[in-house]
């Protein structure tokens, strides 16, 4: 036939002198040139690589994995910035945590924090007077709230000591806990804060606004929601993250002040 000539050409079939010139011959004499045309074009078109859906001589339905990726793929969302102020207690005058301790806890939660659009960062740092060395009882809890006003930051308050355990085997001890008034005195409205004491681990402080967003506990030993948390690869999941966005924005709609990017303040609605 006259494609024994093409496939020769490319290596596809053995070439010799006699099957070229009776190819020529038969071309020329097979029809007009627009057949030749669409003949060579369909050739051509044949020897390119088969579709994934007609691979192996078999129909196959293509995927479209790479397609749903791209679709639940997170698109860029505005980052939450959220300010804090830290009360830290003093024994002595000296404060009892660190300026590098409370760091640390900062940059841990962030890098927990920005699968969620959130970034915490210091805004203030109060030291407490006397006598908030240790927080073992509920009147005390309290108390502390009245250091912890509605001004549009998150409160913390670092401690020594936190609430013993009720059990006097216990192996862990109280590192941090999250406090919110539900009673109906009206001056504590809408107060809560953290607590984490200057001798918990790096985590806690995460965890404890993993609470403040709305979390509850996890039962995942590398989810940092959970008590039992072990190990350095500890995070929160894509349904924590979510619900954490959102429990932030409500956190701050709660406030009568925000705060911008620097710490200045502005007016965020009437009261």
């Amino acid at each position: 036939m006259w494609t024994h000539l093409y496939f020769a050409q490319n290596g596809l079939l053995p070439h010799n002198k006699s099957t070229a010139l009776n190819g020529v011959q038969n071309m020329k004499t097979r029809g007009p040139r627009w057949a030749i045309t669409l003949l060579l074009t369909a050739v051509a078109f044949s020897l390119l690589p088969f579709s994934s859906a007609e691979a192996r001589g078999r129909k196959v339905v293509p995927s479209v994995q790479n397609e749903a990726n791209q679709w639940t793929q997170r698109t860029s969302r505005a980052l939450i910035r959220m300010p804090l102020t830290v009360h830290v207690a003093t024994y002595g005058g000296d404060p009892v945590a660190s300026q590098a301790r409370v760091t640390q806890w900062v940059l841990r939660a962030n890098r927990a924090l920005s699968q969620a659009g959130i970034e915490v960062y210091v805004h203030s740092v109060r030291h407490l007077p006397r006598g908030w060395r240790a927080v073992t009882k509920s009147q005390q809890r309290r108390r502390l709230a009245g250091y912890a006003p509605s001004d549009g930051t998150i409160h913390v308050f670092v401690t020594e000591e936190l609430d013993k355990p009720r059990r006097r085997r216990a192996r862990r001890r109280v590192r941090g806990l999250h406090w919110r008034y539900r009673g109906l005195r009206r001056e504590l409205r809408q107060r809560e804060y953290v607590v984490v004491t200057d001798g918990a681990p790096n985590t806690t402080f995460a965890h404890e606004l993993g609470h403040l967003f709305g979390l509850a506990h996890s039962k995942g030993s590398t989810n940092i929601m959970c008590s039992c948390r072990r190990g350095s690869m500890l995070g929160f999941t894509g349904n924590q993250s979510a619900q954490m966005r959102s429990g932030a924005q409500s956190f701050l709609s709660r406030q009568p002040t925000r705060y911008g990017a620097f710490g200045q303040t502005f007016a965020d609605r009437k009261r």
